[in-house]
């Protein structure tokens, strides 16, 4: 049997699209634990994320832990708020994506040191 126009076979339990949805593997499934565990009131990075779950450290684990929160927050439950750039500064390009992660942030008792930008000395976890 194959998928509607598509030279491949059809996948068994494959979704309307004929995709099937993977399990993540161990080292995403750890992201997203830390993640869990981020407490209210506190930020961490992308990278440090990364860092922090036994993922690769600088650039690759930051992209992967942004891809992590992009795909998978609403079906896990995970604070995507609570996850910021190195510097402090929220990293969503849409203007109402940002004034809702501020807000977020704000209702849980962090204070921006300036316009967009959460001091990460007092509310950030770090490696």
């Amino acid at each position: 049997m194959r998928a509607e126009g598509s030279p491949l076979p059809a996948l068994a339990g494959a979704g309307a699209r004929g995709y099937t949805r993977l399990m993540p593997t161990e080292s995403t499934m750890m992201i997203i634990e830390f993640i869990r565990s981020i407490p209210p009131g506190r930020v961490v990075s992308y990278g440090a994320v990364a860092e922090l779950s036994g993922s690769p450290a600088g650039a690759a684990g930051a992209r992967q832990v942004a891809r992590i929160l992009h795909s998978m927050s609403r079906s896990y439950g995970l604070p995507w708020w609570r996850v910021v750039r190195k510097d402090g500064s929220i990293a969503l390009d849409d203007e109402e994506g940002r004034i809702l992660q501020s807000r977020l942030l704000e209702s849980e008792g962090v204070e921006f040191a300036s316009p967009g930008r959460i001091d990460m000395g007092i509310y950030g976890i770090r490696p």
